[in-house]
């Protein structure tokens, strides 16, 4: 790879071209940044990298939810190139919806001169501690304080990123260090992940082999394991519901996928329920675990196989592999189960009826879902319509569902969708957002008219932040609303300054043909749906004991 003499475009080998090296070895392809003095060097080697593109964005928290986006929908590595300081806390929002979101995202961050470090001399863009920030965001943080050091710290970088839980890598390099020599050199990412306890996989299958009800949670960290969930799930009649990204691991269409409300209709009555690649919060925090149910995790993440106390049967390692090693082992355990398809086709259809006062969100998904084909890409922002997705949605295939986890953030949608679509060009893909979150971002449309992204933005505009103001309303009356609603910008002249193929869709049954002419256009897109009071899904995403 890149030795210290000098890299493969011939020139010597300074950090920054190293820099570029490790970026090659992660198989990144597109870098997304916003420039700034303190990585003048830098991009001035990644001139001479004809083979990564860098698309250049107009906010850093822009190039982190690009990122973000890219990571999850391909299952690999993503980059993004920041300032520090200011650079690097515009971007923070991102990384921390990375971090929760499954998601391989490097952050590479500039750093002021090497010996200003932690002196607060207020030099530009300086920080007291930038790696105390990082350290929250990221499972790895590593600072080149010399070109002597910039191979061993990129490769500890790039080998974290690769192995392990699914989470960002940051590393600062300062302004004065890019341009010394690079010693040592740069060897292939070395993935490490945790050797699967046979005997553990032994304990869980006599575990699920021998349960009379059991049920199956899967998670994001479930998205590459889909064919062994479904396997296990069928070989114990097990019903299988999901968490945000786990959305798509079960086609919905499977007899035995169960929504949201249905697992929760069957928790109470289940004698052992596996996770797959889930924390397994919402159930444990919301619905409570009976001391005569058993729990099997299985997760790559060693911090949640017992987080909540419940005699976990904790399986340590990647989803996939330790779900086909549960699969073997349950040829010599598994007991003999009644089919459940017809119980299981009740509660869905009684889903359905409890569900079905969700209107216009419901039909809307339904046009969304006549359109897309099955890999299509949704990314959810925090809106109504994408709130309702988590229980009335057909989602067909992993990675087709994409969000930030329990990060929650308001306002990354169209910046994240873009970030899918730039990784997955030859995929359609749409981004629900709302009018309150559709600004935070907005301004990236300029990036994906400048780069061909061709992503679709469709906007619900209900003049506020209508979950707020719902909450408002519930808790302290209807004439006690505040600081929730918005005066917005006639959002088609919007989007037509930018460039971008806008238009409005009057109802449910306008929205295919919008969409349909958004998706076929060979550019970004955008189409604007005027809402307003949509009823309330919580209820029934939050049901407590």
């Amino acid at each position: 790879m890149a030795a210290a003499a000098e890299d493969r475009a011939g020139g010597a080998a300074t950090v920054a071209r190293l820099s570029v090296e490790a970026l090659r070895a992660l198989g990144v392809d597109t870098l997304f940044c916003l420039p700034g003095v303190q990585n003048d060097d830098f991009f001035d080697a990644l001139v001479d990298a004809r083979d990564i593109r860098p698309v250049v964005t107009r906010h850093e928290q822009g190039a982190a939810y690009m990122a973000l986006g890219a990571a999850q929908v391909t299952a690999r590595p993503a980059a993004l190139c920041v300032v520090p300081g200011p650079g690097m806390l515009n971007a923070a929002a991102g990384l921390t919806s990375a971090y929760w979101g499954n998601a391989r995202v490097l952050a590479l961050i500039g750093a002021v001169p090497s010996g200003l470090r932690g002196l607060s001399t207020g030099i530009l863009h300086d920080l007291p501690d930038p790696a105390a920030v990082l350290r929250q965001l990221t499972k790895h943080t590593g600072y080149v304080g010399g070109g002597i050091e910039a191979a061993s710290v990129w490769q500890q970088a790039i080998d974290a990123l690769i192995s392990g839980v699914p989470r960002p890598v940051a590393v600062e390099v300062p302004v004065d260090v890019w341009s010394q020599p690079a010693d040592g050199v740069l060897e292939a990412p070395r993935a490490t992940k945790p050797a699967i306890d046979t005997d553990r996989i032994e304990q869980a299958a006599r575990v699920l082999g021998q349960a009379r009800r059991p049920l199956i949670v899967v998670g994001g960290g479930a998205q590459d394991a889909s064919e062994p969930v479904r396997q296990l799930a069928e070989m114990l009649e097990a019903p299988v519901y999901a968490r945000h990204m786990g959305l798509g691991v079960m086609d919905t269409r499977h007899r035995l996928h169960a929504y949201l409300t249905v697992g929760r209709d069957l928790w109470p009555t289940s004698d052992v329920v596996l996770g797959v690649g889930t924390r397994m919060e919402f159930p444990n925090v919301e619905w409570g675990v009976d001391p005569a149910q058993t729990i099997v995790q299985v997760n790559i993440d060693a911090d949640e196989l017992d987080r909540y106390g419940a005699g976990t049967v904790g399986v340590h390692g990647d989803a996939a592999e330790a779900c086909r090693l549960l699969i073997d082992a349950l040829g010599r355990h598994n007991r003999r189960r009644d089919d459940r398809t017809g119980e299981i086709a009740g509660l869905r259809a009684r889903h359905l009826e409890r569900i079905a006062y969700l209107e216009p969100q419901l039909s809307y998904l339904r046009a969304i879902r006549s359109v897309l084909p099955d890999d299509g890409i949704i990314v959810e922002d925090m809106t109504q319509v994408a709130f309702v997705a988590h229980i009335g949605y057909e989602h067909r295939r992993p990675r087709t569902f994409l969000s930030t986890g329990g990060a929650g953030t308001l306002g990354a949608g169209v910046a994240h969708g873009m970030g899918a679509a730039a990784a997955a060009p030859d995929r359609a893909q749409v981004t629900i957002t709302g009018d309150g979150g559709m600004l935070f971002t907005a301004t990236e449309l300029a990036t994906a008219v400048q780069h061909g992204i061709n992503t679709t933005v469709l906007l619900f505009d209900n003049a506020g932040y209508a979950n707020v103001q719902r909450l408002q309303r519930q808790r302290f009356g209807p004439d006690r609303t505040i600081a929730s609603a918005l005066r917005n910008p006639d959002w088609v002249a919007f989007g037509e300054s930018f460039g971008v193929r806008t238009e409005r869709a009057g109802s449910p049954d306008d929205l295919p043909q919008a969409l349909e002419g958004s998706l076929a256009h060979p550019g970004p897109s955008m189409v604007v749906v005027d809402t307003a009071d949509e009823p309330d899904p919580w209820p029934l995403m939050r049901l407590r004991r």
